[in-house]
């Protein structure tokens, strides 16, 4: 095991190497001046010479900066000991100018060790922001990189600080091309053809865009906002730009305007309905009062139940409707939604399993009504079905909810009626069911065979759901 040597990180990199030799040739050339003044009889303007050496050290390495000014100083001392005429008044000012040097050295070492704290804190302060944040200088180098956006595309802050030529752009669009920070820094007038998506807010600019590349090809909406670094004078030094993962508000926002669309369009339906069986049911009335005495009222009256019984049916579904989309969607355990439907059906001696326990969907809080109104109709005994399995598929358009039994199934003939309105309770369910999933895009469809069993697919879009211990 090899033991670290203290200082000698500081000669792992470029930059410190030619600090280091600076300070080095700086020295020799300054004590060399003092040395071939003293010996020339000069013994006082060349001393000013050392604060050159001294000052770069105590700016660049706070922390040896006292002590490089010491062993300078000394140095310095030594050189008047042996060489410089031997005066009274030259010993008294070759000792206050070792006093000021170390002085000196001391006041910037303070000042610059206090410059790097606050510096330290900033970039400290940056890194622990929760949105992924990066900063370019003037150059379009990166000089910031924080922990938010190093989980956000994979890049570590090591490779990528120091970078430019674009390299930011390539995490986020595979190419390299100006983000907001770089269009900031250039200064140029934005071309809306290519930039068609930012737009001023304040002293910012802001983006929003769909980015299908990230999370494994599953996509991500991000919002980009850049603002410029400025000096005292306001000059441009740099730009820093900070990007959020809105994908989840997107969705809640597409399934609110979702919910909307639906609930009018259902609300429009169940009037119509009601207007019609109410319609039916005066006529059946009114007909009744001028036939009071007539043995064909008992006709009427049957009439009128069926009638009431629709407009029961009507008032049913409305009320399931009710609350559908009163509350936001949400990430919903699938495993715990099947568990709510299952609770709610005498499943007799049917077996049901549902292998979905790490899978969770952005989904319409009433995703359990879903999976009731999809079982309730497998768990009917006439369906002749004795297992049903619930399990889910990841595929390249997204993910498979696969509900599926090995009951008699439905006939071809019938399947393209399965999802659209109607009066018997089979068809409403599971245009209920429809519905629902789609307030989050999702879809259904059945893909059984006749005499083999029912199933059904339940398919989420890529950014709508999500498999635990899975990355994204």
């Amino acid at each position: 095991m090899t033991l670290p040597i203290p200082g000698y990180t500081l000669f792992n990199t470029p930059r410190h190497r030619h600090r280091i030799m600076l300070i080095l040739v700086l020295s020799l050339v300054t004590i060399g001046a003092n040395l071939f003044g003293m010996i020339a009889g000069i013994t006082l303007v060349l001393s000013h010479l050392l604060y050159f050496p001294i000052i770069l050290a105590s700016y660049w390495y706070p922390r040896r900066g006292l002590l490089f000014a010491f062993v300078i100083t000394s140095i310095y001392a030594l050189l008047v000991v042996l060489f410089a005429p031997a005066e009274p008044l030259l010993n008294i000012i070759t000792l206050s100018r070792l006093a000021i040097l170390v002085l000196v050295g001391g006041i910037v070492a303070l000042l610059a060790r206090n410059l790097a704290q606050s510096e330290q804190q900033l970039h400290d302060i940056i890194d622990f922001l929760p949105d992924a944040t990066f900063a370019i200088d003037r150059e379009g180098k990166i000089i910031a990189w924080n922990r938010a956006v190093e989980e956000m595309t994979g890049r570590m802050k090591g490779e990528m600080l120091g970078q430019g030529n674009f390299e930011y752009a390539l995490a986020f669009y595979g190419e390299r091309r100006p983000m907001l920070v770089g269009l900031i820094v250039g200064g140029e007038e934005i071309p809306e053809k290519k930039y068609p998506a930012i737009r001023r807010e304040s002293e910012k600019l802001v983006s929003e865009l769909f980015l299908p590349q990230f999370y494994g090809g599953r996509g991500a909406h991000l919002r980009f906002s850049a603002t410029a670094l400025v000096d005292t004078r306001g000059n441009v030094t740099g730009a820093i730009e900070s990007i959020r993962d809105i994908t989840d508000q997107v969705m809640t926002a597409t399934a609110l305007e979702n919910t909307s669309n639906r609930l009018n369009t259902l609300s429009g339906i169940l009037r119509h309905d009601l207007s019609r069986k109410l319609a039916v049911l005066y006529g059946h009335l009114r007909l009744g009062v001028m036939k009071f005495n007539d043995p064909d009222v008992i006709t009427f009256i049957v009439g009128i139940k069926e009638s009431a019984n629709g407009i029961m049916r009507q008032i049913e579904t409305s009320r399931e409707y009710r609350d559908i989309g009163a509350t936001p969607p949400a990430w919903v355990p699938v495993q715990e939604a099947f568990g709510a439907a299952v609770g709610r059906i005498d499943i007799g001696r049917v077996v049901f399993h549902a292998w979905t326990e790490r899978l969770e969907v952005f989904s319409d809080p009433h995703l359990p009504t879903v999976f009731y109104h999809i079982l309730h109709n497998s768990f009917k005994a006439e369906t002749g079905a004795t297992k049903i399995i619930a399990t889910y598929h990841i595929r390249p358009e997204g993910c498979a909810i696969i509900i599926e039994d090995n009951g008699t199934g439905i006939p071809e003939m019938q399947k393209a009626a399965l999802f659209i309105q109607r009066e018997d309770s089979y068809g409403r369910g599971l245009f209920l069911a429809h519905e629902i999933i789609s307030i989050t895009g999702m879809t259904i469809r059945e893909t059984g065979i006749y005499g083999k069993g029912a199933r059904f697919e339940i398919i989420i879009p890529s950014e709508g759901y999500r498999v635990e211990g899975m990355g994204k």
